[in-house]
């Protein structure tokens, strides 16, 4: 292959590498400077370009390279948020135990999605991200996308409309993941809200609702503790998970 065409073909790979790691879990953290970002996407395209089948004919008119390149792009952008989409099933939970625990108002700005977070969200969440790199998850995302090239051949992406279908099945399925996760949390508070009220009924003197706060909140932290140990097997299924929608979508776009 010419000199010029494997520039030409190197950038096709690299569109899609990089636009994944814009949304992809870890790899998208705003903290890291997009200039590592952008040279650790040309450092897989160079380890991958070797096991990349290539094209016969790469189209030297600019137009139509550029939509190859809007085509590889969106590729790599529907990957990644299907990565981070179930990912963000923790968030789901964190907020719902705050609003039990009574954190709700005491709200903190995440620089990673420019948006404001729960306590409890925040806390998981992070949590959820060294134990996801503790059992080797950003390794299987890389796996996940050097696979998709033999899925899903540079410029042989064919969008159906069927994947936006899965897209929003993948975001009830986030939703219902993490009143799960919440599940624990919301069994406790409901007996203590029972609890609570017969309390209030059998003793009125006592101020039952300012009671309720910091019985709630060591409450919420007890149940947090007694969990931390299942939390490894809750990340590994979230990965797995993960692993199972991609897959899907990268079978409806190819």
């Amino acid at each position: 292959m010419p000199e010029m065409e494997s520039l030409q073909w190197g950038f096709l790979v690299l569109a899609r590498l990089t636009s994944f790691m814009l949304l992809a879990p870890f790899f998208s953290i705003k903290g890291m400077p997009n200039i590592l970002k952008v040279g650790f996407g040309v450092f897989l395209t160079v380890l991958l370009l070797p096991s990349i089948k290539t094209i016969e004919n790469i189209p030297i008119d600019l137009a139509a390279y550029s939509i190859l390149i809007i085509k590889e792009v969106v590729v790599g952008l529907i990957l990644g948020y299907v990565s981070m989409l179930i990912f963000n099933a923790i968030r789901i939970a964190g907020e719902l135990i705050d609003i039990q625990m009574g954190f709700a108002m005491a709200t903190v700005f995440d620089p990673q999605n420019q948006t404001r977070i729960t306590l409890m969200g925040q806390f998981m969440y992070l949590f959820q991200i060294l134990l996801f790199l503790a059992v080797d998850g950003h390794h299987s995302l890389i796996m996940a996308i050097s696979y998709s090239y033999k899925l899903i051949p540079v410029t042989g992406a064919i969008f159906k409309t069927t994947f936006v279908t899965a897209i929003i099945k993948m975001f009830i399925e986030m939703f219902s993941l993490g009143i799960r996760m919440a599940a624990p949390f919301i069994a406790a508070f409901l007996i203590c809200d029972i609890g609570l009220g017969i309390m209030a009924r059998t003793v009125p003197q006592l101020n039952i609702f300012i009671l309720s706060f910091p019985l709630k909140t060591s409450l919420g932290l007890v149940t947090f503790i007694a969990i931390l140990p299942i939390m490894t097997a809750v990340v590994n299924s979230i990965l797995r998970q993960m692993e199972t929608n991609m897959g899907i979508i990268m079978g409806l776009i190819h």
